[in-house]
């Protein structure tokens, strides 16, 4: 058959995608909103002209079959309230450089995820307890990782047949964002190892409780937000080439720990304070310390500007 493309959107009677083995010249997929859709014949993932892929919003599928889909550009399994693992990739897939999922807390993705290998951007809004595979830092082109709003970050799972590589292989990724994704302490030595080269670190509203010395090695990065950070207590270190540093609403960090933060003049950046009310003083300050550091909500301004 020569059809191209296949649209069971809003079918509320689909329980299951037949064998579609025979439509070898599909180019488009999709099965959006199929709310009784259960389960998905393994010949959906071997379709060699197939370019889009949705299963957006079918809520009672819980898995995938296996996918070697070389021409796929786009796939969207956002919404799908029960999946459990994202599909197992066999083999390389060239053509998808974003990925998008939002509202689908997966408990999983395999290692084959590397096999994405032209991937660029990853995107991950309130998806659960996202867990990502070690082998995520051997793909060449992603450059950007936002995570939102989701219940916790795990700590990456060590795929044993990568094991040697990746301790030897820092990620490519230059923006990393995890707000709002419950990070504890013990996330910081692996995700700054692994994420060495990052330029861009947005960690706000999250629950750790300080910003570990090993920052410092982070040599590439240029803006750290912590905003929000409600039981950030202290920051044990900078990074040395620092441009942009915001720590604002970070309730229990100590007036000690910002007084110390104010003396490092080892970076350039913007120094911004609320409801400052000698300005000239603090003008003085900028001018003898010319760098930048946005903290605003400091509790005793009176002290810091005694300290100033």
């Amino acid at each position: 058959m020569n059809l191209t493309v296949l649209n069971f959107d809003g079918s509320e009677c689909l329980t299951k995608i037949p064998d579609i083995s025979t439509l070898q010249n599909l180019e488009k997929l999709t099965f959006e909103c199929c709310e009784n859709l259960e389960a998905i014949h393994d010949s959906v993932g071997f379709l060699d002209k197939l370019k889009v892929l949705s299963a957006f919003g079918c809520s009672k599928l819980t898995s995938f079959p296996p996918i070697k889909l070389i021409s796929l550009e786009q796939l969207d399994l956002s919404s799908c309230s029960s999946l459990e693992s994202f599909p197992e990739i066999l083999g390389k897939m060239e053509n998808i450089t974003q990925l998008e999922l939002k509202n689908t807390p997966l408990k999983e993705f395999p290692s084959s995820f590397r096999n994405l290998v032209r991937l660029q951007d990853l995107v991950l809004v309130d998806c659960g307890n996202v867990q990502l595979p070690s082998s995520i830092v051997m793909l060449p082109e992603l450059a950007e990782i936002f995570a939102l709003g989701c219940k916790g970050w795990l700590l990456p799972k060590q795929d044993e047949n990568d094991e040697e590589k990746v301790s030897f292989v820092s990620s490519n990724v230059k923006c990393l964002c995890l707000s709002g994704c419950n990070l504890l302490d013990e996330y910081f030595p692996m995700v700054l190892a692994w994420f060495g080269n990052v330029k861009e670190l947005e960690l706000s509203s999250n629950n750790f409780t300080f910003l570990p010395e090993c920052i410092k090695e982070c040599r590439s990065l240029t803006l750290l937000n912590l905003d929000n950070c409600e039981h950030l207590k202290e920051i044990r270190g900078i990074p040395p080439n620092l441009e942009y540093f915001s720590a604002g609403n970070c309730q229990s960090l100590s007036f000690s720990c910002s007084a110390m933060l104010l003396d490092q003049v080892v970076f350039n950046c913007i120094f911004s304070i609320v409801d400052v009310l000698n300005v000239a003083k603090l003008m003085q300050y900028i001018y003898d310390y010319p760098f930048v550091f946005i903290i605003d909500n400091v509790l005793n301004i009176a002290k810091l500007l005694q300290y100033l």
